[in-house]
């Protein structure tokens, strides 16, 4: 077994046993390893101590938890927190946010998510910048709201007036070999020709499951991209299971940002 399938097998078992004593030398006596090489591969691989890794799990679960009704004091016990003042501060040292204000945002959001509007939309155009992921090594993993980590520095600035039918981010062309996809940003428009930095992107019409990530509310950009890679996660997670809908693959799903306000579009059928 090399080091990858250990370290999944490893964060699986953890997952699996949140609500027992996990400890590093506990996890590291089931893969076969000495505490030291161990530890140092974890931190490696997941770029944190097991002691944080097992930590934020619970916190994720514990905010499933909360947002499935359990009290706060209840699901703090219920995660290996002794008080509930621990737990609020652990959970809002990772989400920025106490958890009963976790639960209200998350409740809101979920208005949105639960009844996305169904439209048919015709076909439209974008005039984007093309972004490979290696020209952002730091999140070249992050496939939503990808604009949020790219360095526009040196990117063509945009024509003035472009962007008042709203602005575009979508994944392309997907290559055979690594799957890897290149991304593309810009705003919307009717014009003929890109101006120069700029390629065009067309989006077919299709019909659509519109998700409200963000609204005029949220006007931080780092909050405003974390609404919309949560709301992804939703979709893919969870909204599909739960509906009569499948995904047509046939189409292009994008997101369409009109200032603070932020929609995902997944093309249905």
């Amino acid at each position: 077994m090399n080091y990858r399938d250990v370290m999944e097998e490893c964060a699986e078992y953890i997952c699996a046993h949140l609500e027992e004593n996990l400890t590093a030398l506990r996890l590291a006596r089931r893969a076969g390893y000495s505490l030291y090489h161990f530890c140092h591969v974890f931190r490696a691989y997941f770029d944190m101590p097991v002691g944080e890794y097992i930590r934020c799990r619970r916190l994720e679960s514990a905010a499933r938890d909360i947002v499935h009704g359990k009290t706060v004091i209840t699901t703090a016990f219920d995660h290996g927190f002794n008080t509930h003042a621990g737990f609020t501060k652990a959970f809002r040292r990772h989400y920025g946010m106490s958890p009963r204000e976790y639960y209200r945002q998350m409740k809101e959001r979920s208005c949105f998510d639960m009844k996305p509007k169904i439209v048919k939309k015709e076909s439209m155009k974008a005039f984007c910048y093309e972004i490979s992921p290696e020209m952002n090594p730091v999140d070249a993993g992050v496939s939503a709201a990808y604009w949020c980590d790219v360095d526009f520095k040196n990117f063509p600035s945009y024509p003035r007036n472009c962007n008042a039918m709203g602005e575009l981010g979508v994944w392309l062309h997907p290559q055979e070999d690594t799957g890897d996809l290149k991304y593309y940003f810009g705003y919307v428009t009717n014009d003929m020709q890109p101006a120069k930095g700029f390629v065009s992107v067309e989006i077919p019409a299709a019909k659509y499951a519109v998700f409200t990530a963000a609204d005029e509310n949220v006007t931080d950009l780092k909050e405003i991209a974390g609404e919309v890679k949560e709301t992804w996660k939703y979709i893919f997670q969870e909204w599909f299971d739960s509906s009569n809908f499948v995904y047509d693959e046939s189409k292009i799903c994008f997101e369409l940002y009109q200032g603070p306000k932020a929609e995902i579009y997944i093309p249905v059928k």
